[in-house]
């Protein structure tokens, strides 16, 4: 309701897709086809010929549907990355088309992508004396995309690191799946931590 290095990769990835990436091939759209009507360059999903999905671009003017800090899903007394502040900023966009249709109908349309993007927390800038605010961008990218074909769910999850221009499906029998299936809020998205998203939900009575 989403680039990597190798010490970030068991501290970021559990929060989105809790699972690496696996080799799940899917179709390819016809090349050069061009944006549906309502939606700007970049905001639907592109594959390469071999079903892996292109990194998404531009998706730091998407919408910001919801943010957080150190988010965890571990059970408690399970282990815990040992971080020194707060943990990582958490930012998660999706397409202005996309949250426009969901405002109007209450569900998410068929090619929706959130993006969760990575920032580390710093206080070294002044004036700040106290607190932290989103450092640098972290080399990790996750995407939670809704098409149909890709698994029973509706949805997909894919995994970028580094600077890899795509990236394979998360293979469908990973964790993130039943979780997101298990604790959504609405269809197979957390909602409930996105709150421009959540006074949406069927009992939602205000934030």
């Amino acid at each position: 309701m989403k680039p990597r290095s190798s010490l970030l990769v068991p501290i970021v990835l559990p929060i989105f897709a809790l699972a690496s990436v696996g080799c799940q091939s899917q179709p390819a759209p016809d090349d050069g086809e061009a944006e549906p009507p309502g939606r700007g360059e970049g905001e639907s999903p592109l594959f390469t010929t071999d079903g892996k999905l292109n990194r998404p671009q531009g998706w730091e003017a998407w919408v910001m549907v919801g943010a957080s800090i150190g988010l965890s899903y571990a059970e408690p007394g399970a282990p815990t990355p040992v971080s020194d502040g707060p943990g990582m900023f958490h930012n998660v966009y999706m397409q202005p088309w996309a949250y426009s249709h969901f405002l109007e109908t209450g569900e998410f349309a068929e090619e929706t992508m959130f993006v969760l993007a990575f920032y580390g927390a710093s206080q070294e800038a002044d004036p700040a004396q106290s607190g932290f605010f989103e450092g640098e961008l972290a080399p990790v990218m996750e995407v939670h995309l809704k098409q149909r074909d890709l698994h029973e769910s509706g949805w997909g999850f894919y995994g970028f690191s580094g600077d890899a221009a795509a990236a394979d499906m998360i293979v469908g029998t990973a964790p993130c799946y039943s979780c997101h299936s298990e604790r959504t809020a609405l269809d197979n998205v957390f909602v409930q931590f996105y709150p421009v998203l959540r006074h949406m939900l069927p009992d939602a009575e205000g934030d």
